[in-house]
């Protein structure tokens, strides 16, 4: 066997696999009897179950390796980029989560035909709710999940070439397959089992691997004495940024008002995630779903994270962050050649060729620097040439400090976060696309039988092109930060459709195309733009928080400019929505058609 697994090591792996696989054929039968089964397993989901399936659909392979990368290159506090989340994570256990179970729909897009659409197909509203279902339906089924699985893919690819020394395209390819052959056989029960398992099997290798490697290295007083020697920046340790010398409003510091002052109410995601939604909906009932997302938010936020952080703050102890640059004498050279142990620049003026080694000290052949150049590249003097990887020093930890047995077991852990998350975004771009878009608009009254049939093809098409999307890629940070910004701004309108009758579906569409095209702009499109943000621009360049504030800030004009320019919607075309939901907030001319003044128990809003 490849790699630095031994025999029982893979013999973990493997057994994980044949289960995977067996859970697949088991529920083949019940998964096919109708659309609701193979998406939402019949809606009968226990809250222990449905909960531990977000965490662990959350804890993708990429999951640890973002993490240590973020720790070791700019320290604990970046962690406040997805911790800001647990903010509207508590809005969505007490307020959301009950809403979302009471409108019973399949999809986050469905929603938007039951609460702009009105009561009939001919209401003013319907033909705006459904172009917004359709708009919604298109982007969740091919861009949203399938980017997902692109910065997964990235990831396990490097779990791939680290771990067994399998090249990553055959590794992507065989656990891929895996992947695809059980969630195709078994829909959503096929990843809410094998979700279970990988929850156990996750938690038990990060614990064991951070327990190992933080006593391996010495533990807090190791950490903090080279903190104190200045072998790692204080920074790295700190959960808050500090002030610079030239003021309080560093980078950092900026980055993280950011994070706490808008990030969490800007995000799309600020009611539910598609995936938290897609396994509230799959709850038995209201109280069910409101379990799951407590007990997801207090195993996400609370118990997982630390493992991976101390992993990181051991690995700085063990695991220099090394750099090699080209020579700061002469001029520009062009390199000659890129290998695996050196990089060869032109000389100069007929010079014979310039050997840099990519072996400084501190390097070892496993944690060494990486190119960054290629042949024909022009390089200037002091220009990087290679760097090391900060996120493969979680793999590298894991070979180093593991005996056999542990390894196998975080090895196949990893493999099934990766299995997890790629079966889950599989399973929920197949659902927008079924549910919201063949179903809904191309071709009614079908047999349940040729849904699970055209639902099973969508999942093939959706992993090829996540596989795309991962050939043209080469950063998860970069995905991530993009991925944060690309439907910010979206956020405020996600919250006031629910608290607010004004608010239409142009208000909601505005906000979303602005959101993506202002994003994809300043991210790609204004590279020669000089940005004057102070700390949140960097050299005249937008950093991601900045792109987030931006993204927000004129998603939010035109959201309340198209508000301003439209008919204010019936209340009488609402009543169907309020009471299926029953929200709280500025309902009052929708909940008096509905016999109420506020807010009442169900029976008391219900229509006969």
């Amino acid at each position: 066997m490849p790699g630095p697994l031994s025999a029982l090591d893979w013999a973990i792996v493997l057994s994980y696999i044949a289960f995977s696989i067996g859970v697949g054929v088991l529920f083949t039968r019940r998964a096919s009897e109708s659309v609701d089964e193979y998406f939402l397993s019949g809606r009968t989901l226990s809250w222990w179950m449905a909960g531990t399936s977000m965490v662990a659909t959350s804890f993708a392979a990429d999951t640890p390796l973002l993490v240590t990368g973020w720790v070791r290159d700019d320290g604990i506090w970046k962690n406040w980029v997805w911790w800001c989340l647990l903010i509207n994570g508590m809005l969505q256990v007490f307020l959301f989560s009950r809403w979302w179970r009471r409108a019973g729909v399949m999809t986050k897009a469905e929603l938007v035909e039951l609460r702009y659409g009105g009561v009939s197909p001919n209401a003013p509203g319907a033909k705006s709710a459904g172009l917004l279902r359709a708009t919604l339906a298109i982007v969740h089924s091919s861009l949203t999940n399938t980017m997902t699985i692109c910065w997964v893919m990235l990831a396990a690819g490097k779990i791939s070439e680290v771990l067994f020394e399998v090249p990553r395209g055959i590794g992507l390819s065989v656990a891929c397959a895996i992947a695809l052959t059980y969630s195709l056989l078994s829909g959503f029960w096929g990843v809410v089992v094998t979700d279970l398992l990988q929850f156990v099997m996750a938690m038990g290798g990060a614990i064991a691997l951070a327990t190992i490697s933080w006593v391996a290295v010495g533990g807090s007083s190791a950490v903090l004495e080279a903190v104190s020697r200045g072998d790692i920046p204080v920074e790295r340790i700190a959960f808050v940024p500090s002030g610079g010398a030239d003021g309080f409003w560093t980078t950092s510091m900026a980055a993280l008002f950011v994070y706490l002052g808008v990030s969490w109410w800007a995000i799309e995601m600020v009611d539910g995630a598609t995936t938290a939604v897609q396994r509230i909906e799959a709850c038995k009932n209201e109280r069910e779903g409101l379990l799951s997302m407590l007990w997801f938010n207090l195993a996400h936020y609370a118990l997982r994270p630390w493992c991976w952080i101390l992993v990181a703050l051991a690995s700085l102890l063990v695991l220099p962050n090394l750099e090699v640059r080209s020579p700061t004498t002469g001029g520009a050279r062009v390199v000659q050649a890129v290998g695996a142990d050196a990089v060869v620049l032109a000389g100069e003026s007929g010079a014979d060729p310039l050997r840099v080694s990519l072996a400084p000290p501190g390097s070892a052949p496993d944690w060494k620097p990486i190119p960054l150049v290629e042949p024909g590249d022009s390089v200037q003097p002091g220009d990087p040439l290679a760097r090391t990887d900060s996120e493969l020093a979680y793999m590298v930890m894991m070979v180093r400090y593991l005996p056999v047995g542990l390894l196998g077991l975080v090895a196949a852990s990893l493999l099934a976060a990766f299995m997890s998350t790629i079966d889950t975004h599989v399973n929920l771009a197949a659902s927008y696309f079924v549910n919201d878009l063949y179903r809904r608009f191309l071709h009614e009254g079908a047999t349940e039988g040729h849904y699970v049939a055209v639902a099973r093809i969508a999942s093939f098409v959706v992993l090829l092109v996540g596989a795309f999307f991962a050939s043209k890629a080469d950063s998860v940070r970069d995905l991530y930060v993009f991925f944060l910004a690309f439907l910010a701004g979206a956020g405020p309108v996600y919250v006031m459709r629910w608290l607010w009758w004004r608010v239409r579906a142009s208000t909601e569409l505005t906000a979303m195309l602005t959101s993506a095209v202002v994003s994809t702009a300043v991210t790609h499109g204004f590279g020669g733009i000089h940005w004057s943000l102070g700390p949140l621009s960097e050299d005249g360049a937008l950093t991601s928080p900045g792109r987030v504030v931006v993204v927000a800030l004129v998603s939010i004009v035109a959201a309340g400019l198209s508000m301003l320019l439209t008919p204010t919607p019936d209340p009488a075309e609402l009543t169907r929505f309020y009471a299926k939901t029953r929200p709280f907030g500025w309902w009052r001319p929708v909940a008096k058609l509905c016999g109420v003044e506020g807010l009442g128990p169900r029976e008391e809003i219900l229509p006969a």
